[in-house]
C-alpha cells in the first residue's frame, strides 16, 4: 500500500497520507505523491489533504535526517517544491489537521486555501535547535498569517489550533470526528472557472507565482542542520 491514497469523486481530489505508524513523517516519496495529487487534481474543484492516525504530520522523517545534511537538504528542497505545486494547484486546497502539524507537517498545513484544524491540535515549527530553517514556508505562510507569520517563523512555539482560528489562520475549528462535509459541499458549489480564476489572481497578488520567493529560502537553508549521520 501507499504511503499516500489518492482518490477522486466527480471534481474532489483527496489526498490521504496513510503512515501513521511514524505520524505521517514526510519522506521524498509521500511529499512526490502530494505533488502528484496536486497535478491530478488540476481540474478539480477542490484538494483535500489529511493524515490517517491521531497525527496530520509530525514533520520530517527522522530516519531519512540522521543519513545526514544532504538528505535534510533533499527533503527541505522536495517540500518548497510541494508547497508550490499546492499554492499553485488551479483547486481549492483544503487541510484537514488533527493532533499535530509540526514543522514540515505546518507547512503543508499553512499551504491550504481553506485549512480545518481538529480542536486539540496543536501546528509550529519548533526546528531551529536542530539547525533547521523553517524559510521554506514563507512564501505560503505570510500571506496567510502576515504579522503571525514572524512570531511563528521566528519564536520556534508550538501553537494550539484554538489560538491560530482567533488569529485567522485556522479557518474552521472542528470537533475530533466531526464531519468535514458540509465545508466541501460549500465549496464544490462554486464554479470552477470562476474559483480557478480567483486562484490564479491571488498568486500573482501575492507572490505565489515568483519562482524565486520558492527557490531562494530553500537555497539558503541548504547545509544548515545540525542531524549527524548514525
Amino acid at each position: 500500500m501507499s504511503d499516500v491514497d489518492i482518490n477522486r469523486e466527480t471534481n474532489v481530489v483527496t489526498a490521504t497520507m496513510r503512515a501513521a505508524d511514524r505520524r505521517n513523517a514526510l519522506d521524498l516519496h509521500i511529499l512526490e505523491a502530494i505533488r502528484d495529487a496536486a497535478a491530478q487534481a488540476s481540474d478539480a474543484l477542490v484538494l483535500v489533504l489529511t493524515g490517517e492516525g491521531p497525527t496530520f504530520c509530525a514533520g520530517f522523517n527522522v530516519n531519512m535526517m540522521k543519513r545526514g545534511a544532504d538528505a535534510v537538504d533533499a527533503l527541505v528542497e522536495s517540500l518548497g517544491q510541494t508547497c508550490r505545486a499546492l499554492r499553485r494547484c488551479p483547486a481549492t486546497v483544503l487541510v484537514d489537521v488533527q493532533g499535530a502539524a509540526i514543522a514540515g507537517g505546518c507547512a503543508l498545513a499553512v499551504t491550504a486555501d481553506v485549512l480545518i484544524a481538529r480542536r486539540g491540535s496543536v501546528l509550529g515549527y519548533p526546528v531551529h535547535a536542530l539547525g533547521i530553517s523553517p524559510a521554506v514556508t514563507i512564501p505560503v505562510l505570510l500571506p496567510a498569517a502576515g504579522g503571525l507569520a514572524r512570531t511563528l517563523l521566528m519564536g520556534g512555539e508550538i501553537h494550539t489550533a484554538d489560538s491560530l482560528f482567533d488569529h485567522g489562520l485556522v479557518h474552521h475549528l472542528l470537533d475530533i470526528g466531526e464531519d468535514r462535509t458540509p465545508i466541501i459541499d460549500r465549496l464544490r458549489s462554486r464554479g470552477t472557472e470562476a474559483a480557478h480564476t480567483t486562484k490564479k489572481w491571488l498568486n500573482e497578488l501575492d507572490g505565489a507565482d515568483d519562482d524565486a520567493a520558492f527557490d531562494g529560502p530553500v537555497q539558503g537553508s541548504r547545509g544548515l542542520s545540525l542531524i549527524q549521520p548514525d
